[in-house]
């Protein structure tokens, strides 16, 4: 059986995923200058497993101020609410992909647990390069590799045999390269175009789409899209215990000379992550906290 078009698979996990209600008028009152913190806190209360994610993430390494954030109107007033808005977006992604069908292909556990370690070092990564991008490489790199995810639960046959078509030739096909090949895109083109059947900001979109492909990237935002790639390749060495970079997806040259940081320095980073992932996997599953 041929797998459906992009558009297709879109729509069909587009309604498993759907983001609920209530995300949409809580991003509605944060773009609206003249909505008050209490309007945003009890639309918010109608979801509170949604609070509770939202408060783990604003308490987390990634975002966490001086004082702790015990409240959404603590959130609004400490973090702005460009970060409130990424928070929403990451907690209600993190709760969707619960609803995703159980497989053993890659299971949630592995998935986050790559993602938490991407965004944790594009998070530190961005704060050594541009601060003011670190919210959002943060979200692009929890986010990054959704597609993939949606592929192999929803397309799972076809993306087994891609992974094995790259396995046989790592030199010659890379995984994006057998994902085209076999479904005629691949998981970042998917994770991208779920991200923008959501009406989620652009750069965010961005950074999932070209995060294997920085160089193809638009101009604007090139800069979040090469935190995220670089990311990409440390989270691997960091789930591996590696410091060695052949040990992970290549890095674009292009990329680290232009953010202009040193082997050095990917390598430290890699250690503060590892000290720190822990926290943002505690955002899906607050057990692993205590």
């Amino acid at each position: 059986m041929s797998s459906p078009p992009l558009e297709a698979l879109i729509k069909k996990t587009g309604r498993l995923l759907a983001i609920p209600r209530v995300v949409g008028e809580i991003l509605r009152l944060l773009d609206n200058p003249n909505s008050s913190q209490a309007q945003i806190a009890n639309v918010l209360a109608q979801d509170p497993a949604l609070v509770a994610i939202l408060l783990r993430l604003a308490n987390s390494p990634a975002f966490a101020p001086a004082r702790t954030v015990d409240s959404v109107e603590r959130a609004i007033m400490l973090l702005g609410r460009d970060h409130l808005r990424r928070l929403v977006i990451a907690g209600a992604v993190t709760q969707a992909s619960d609803r995703l069908p159980t497989q053993t292909l890659l299971p949630l556990e592995l998935f986050w647990r790559h993602s938490s370690y991407c965004a944790t070092i594009a998070r530190l990564l961005a704060e050594r390069v541009s601060p003011s991008h670190a919210g959002n490489v943060f979200l692009g790199g929890l986010l990054h590799d959704l597609g993939l995810l949606i592929l192999f639960t929803q397309e799972p046959e076809a993306a087994h045999k891609a992974f094995l078509a790259s396995l046989s030739e790592p030199a010659s096909v890379s995984p994006q390269d057998a994902e085209r090949s076999e479904l005629g895109f691949d998981h970042a083109e998917l994770g991208a175009a779920l991200a923008e059947h959501w009406g989620l900001p652009e750069s965010l979109c961005a950074c999932l789409h070209y995060h294997h492909a920085p160089l193809a990237a638009p101009e604007e935002f090139r800069l979040p899209v090469g935190l995220v790639h670089v990311a990409n390749t440390l989270a691997h060495l960091a789930e591996l215990d590696s410091r060695d970079l052949r040990d992970a997806p290549p890095i674009e040259p292009q990329v680290l000379t232009q953010l202009g940081v040193s082997t050095e320095v990917l390598l430290e980073i890699i250690d503060t992550a590892q000290q720190q992932v822990l926290a943002v996997e505690a955002l899906r599953n607050p057990s692993l906290a205590d």
